[in-house]
């Protein structure tokens, strides 16, 4: 395979409909630049590369959606959330743990409606009472 570069990864993210599948078939060469990415100044580039991580094989890029997951920015914990839906269970609930009880009911619910379908009960009942006390806490304020 040939070594994938930062302006391959920029051609498919960059469209307003990026070509996702072309993405994954990136491979885990392209980690390296969605890192870089998510953490530069373009908030579309940015939230592109966290979900185009989750399109890895496997978990191969949790640690870019952890990222994105502890972002100061919603619009990134959102991509995070989204993108924790194509994550094997136990990879998705360490990314939803956090983002069930985030302070934006926005990444909130993004985060309770990407669990995906092979997570436990028991975990899928703590990011749900996560997400209803982070939800009582906002409403107390």
């Amino acid at each position: 395979m040939t070594s994938v570069s930062m302006q391959d990864v920029r051609r498919v993210l960059e469209p307003e409909e990026p070509d996702y599948a072309a993405m994954s078939e990136l491979g885990t060469e392209s980690l390296p630049h969605l890192r870089t990415l998510l953490q530069g100044d373009d908030q579309m580039l940015a939230s592109k590369s966290a979900y185009a991580a989750s399109l890895l094989e496997g978990d191969q890029g949790q640690d870019v959606i952890l990222s994105a997951a502890r972002s100061d920015d919603p619009v990134l914990r959102v991509a995070a959330a989204s993108a924790a839906a194509n994550l094997p269970g136990s990879s998705a609930t360490d990314v939803l743990l956090g983002l069930a009880a985030d302070e934006d009911a926005g990444v909130r619910k993004v985060a309770l409606s990407s669990i995906p379908p092979d997570v436990p009960k028991e975990l899928v009942s703590r990011l749900q009472d996560a997400a209803a006390e982070a939800e009582d806490g906002t409403q107390r304020q």
